[in-house]
């Protein structure tokens, strides 16, 4: 995590130093859109700032697709971004979602001592994938020791701060079957969407 966290400041300084070098201004706050060539930006130091552009390009990146009755704090419930921050192995670690990201996490933290379990709500791992990828893949995964719980759909989390755990609800869709499980940290790991909802994008014309 230290060696992580020094590459990014690494990273990121020299970016800022290039920006400098090329006479790029750096303005650090959230932007919105007042029409399609004025942005206002609230500063990180509290002012707010107008800006005027005849060409803008959109680049915010992603952010977690959100799942229903699991809300994600970051300290128990966690996204992709919260669980590259864990300082400690959890014993017992849920992962929700069989794509790409969810079986990345799984795998490193099951090398690292967890028992995970991963919980998908289709009937197969990887859905973008070629059908038989998705069954070899399973069945790598499953002799590894990742644990799995296919057509299954999360119906609730809740912390249990007293516990320091969450106790997870799930379903199963073809018989409608409950089960409740706890867990040391839950990762949500659904998809990811456009980071948009605060650019006011109508007000630029954009649907």
């Amino acid at each position: 995590m230290d060696q992580k966290n020094k590459v990014i400041k690494g990273l990121t300084s020299g970016i800022e130093g290039l920006f400098k070098k090329n006479k790029v201004d750096y303005i650090k706050g959230w932007g919105s859109f007042e029409d399609p060539h004025n942005l206002k930006i609230n500063l990180n130091d509290g002012n707010v700032q107008n800006i005027y552009a005849k060409n803008i390009i959109i680049a915010t990146g992603s952010e977690v697709t959100p799942l229903p009755n699991v809300n994600i704090d970051e300290k128990y419930i966690l996204s992709s971004t919260g669980i590259l921050e864990m300082t400690e192995v959890p014993k017992k670690l849920l992962v929700i979602g069989g794509g790409v990201i969810g079986l990345e996490m799984a795998s490193v933290w099951h090398n690292y001592g967890s028992h995970v379990e991963i919980v998908e709500f289709l009937d197969r791992i990887l859905p973008p994938e070629d059908e038989d990828v998705s069954k070899e893949a399973l069945k790598i995964f499953k002799k590894k020791g990742l644990n799995f719980t296919l057509e299954t759909k999360v119906n609730k989390a809740t912390v249990l701060e007293n516990e320091k755990c969450v106790e997870v609800e799930y379903e199963d869709i073809k018989t409608g079957k409950k089960i409740v499980n706890k867990y040391d940290k839950v990762l949500v790991s659904i998809g990811r969407k456009a980071n948009t909802s605060k650019l006011n994008l109508e007000k630029a014309g954009i649907q």
